[in-house]
């Protein structure tokens, strides 16, 4: 083999065999002789196609087909996309503390791009501390602009991702607003943002919500601050735990979560590689073990939402109203590789306390209810921000006479049984 061939070796296992904690020297010829074909590709590659390459980028690119041809959770991710996805899961960051959904053509304006509006704003954030409001349009972030006629330049995403940094740097924003002629600019410094992951109202007397959103760092903390709270306002009889697309996050934060509710008994059984196997049990002294619980969850629920909501159920601790669950069993782990890029690799299955594994099977409702589809509520047909909710706490409205969220109405119907002692 040449000495270009040993090179590009060299540099392969320094970055893959390395990278994926296999740092002992293979003793097995065929190895050798694999790693040498991928050596003779690289370097093939690189004098042979008809345009120059970055060899890092293969390298990635080469990462990122293994990874993905395990299964459909497992992946490759380069330092910044890593970066973020580790923010994310911790759920702090340097940042505005704004959510942009996609841009979508206004009717009233068909002219305008359709530029990112601002979906969620969080308390106390730079972004809410300038007056930047729900709805509004960005129509720049220093100096690029996130739309032209008829398409974006960027998703949503991308534009969230640019206003992340380190705290006390400033970043630039125009925004649209209704009324508004002409976009207005923003000074924004950037701030270490908690993005929350819990919410909680009182529905009417005796009945409480709690959402979450996903399971970062803080979240079975902010989950039993909510409890508390619920408690001190006298609407803790009955709860309504909203797990709608929830997409999972971090499964010792489901675990812990679930602990919240549960005196005792198993609440996740994982199982590894070799046999190797972990029982996750309940403890004594949950802030809410003897409330009855109602579960919302549809087909976005997934992953450690389905663990906790699995758990409550199969302890005959909880109802679950909607549709069926996403049915994902197995859990990943991070890896952290040396170049601040990394790895997110199914590790184990999950299991329910009964036994059951829901890869690819989910949990199906005990009370069927259909919510209205995505399209219907880009549309607007679902209105209200607080759990899909249109009524405010405190208002003196009852959530259930509304009919704009049809599955929450069938849950507190429920509920209102649970408080009669009909149900548990």
């Amino acid at each position: 083999m040449s000495r270009a061939s040993h090179v590009a070796a060299f540099a392969a296992g320094a970055v893959i065999a390395t990278a994926f904690a296999a740092r002992a020297v293979p003793r097995d010829v065929a190895r050798y002789k694999t790693l040498d074909a991928f050596a003779q590709a690289l370097v093939t590659v690189q004098t042979s196609y008809v345009d120059q390459v970055d060899e890092k980028r293969l390298l990635y690119d080469a990462a990122r087909g293994m990874l993905h041809n395990l299964d459909q959770y497992s992946t490759f991710l380069p330092p910044n996309r890593y970066k973020h996805l580790r923010q994310d899961t911790e759920g702090e960051f340097g940042g505005v503390g704004l959510t942009l959904a996609p841009g979508e053509v206004d009717d009233a304006r068909p002219n305008m791009p359709p530029y990112p509006t601002i979906d969620g704003i969080v308390p106390r954030s730079p972004a809410e501390v300038a007056g930047l409001q729900l709805d509004d349009r960005i129509t720049s972030i220093e100096g690029a602009p996130t739309a032209e006629a008829g398409r974006e330049t960027a998703n949503a995403g991308a534009w969230e991702a640019r206003m992340r940094g380190a705290s006390g740097t400033r970043v630039m924003l125009t925004a649209l607003r209704a009324g508004w002629k002409e976009p207005r600019a923003f000074t924004l410094i950037r701030a270490q943002v908690k993005q929350p992951t819990v919410r909680q109202r009182v529905l009417e007397k005796g009945i409480g919500y709690l959402a979450i959103t996903r399971f970062a760092e803080a979240t079975t903390q902010d989950a039993s601050a909510a409890l508390v709270q619920l408690r001190a306002a006298h609407a803790l009889d009955v709860l309504v735990l909203d797990l709608r697309n929830d997409p999972g996050g971090l499964v010792d934060q489901a675990i812990s979560t679930a602990d919240l509710f549960l005196e005792s008994g198993t609440i996740v059984t994982i199982r590894g590689r070799a046999g190797s196997v972990e029982n996750q049990t309940a403890h004594k002294g949950g802030v809410a073990t003897s409330v009855p619980i109602i579960i919302l969850v549809d087909q976005g629920t997934a992953s450690a939402a389905e663990i906790l909501a699995a758990a409550l159920r199969d302890h005959g601790r909880a109802k679950l109203v909607g549709t069926p669950t996403y049915g994902k069993g197995t859990v990943q782990t991070f890896f952290d590789l040396e170049d601040g890029a990394g790895l997110k690799l199914t590790t184990a299955r999950y299991y329910t306390p009964k036994g059951n594994s829901l890869e690819s099977k989910g949990l199906v409702p005990d009370v069927r209810v259909d919510g209205f589809t995505p399209e219907e509520i880009t549309a607007g047909s679902r209105v209200g921000g607080n759990g899909g909710s249109g009524t405010t706490p405190g208002s003196g409205a009852t959530i259930a006479d509304d009919d704009d969220d049809p599955q929450l109405t069938a849950a507190v119907k429920l509920a209102r049984q649970a408080l009669r002692g009909g149900s548990k």
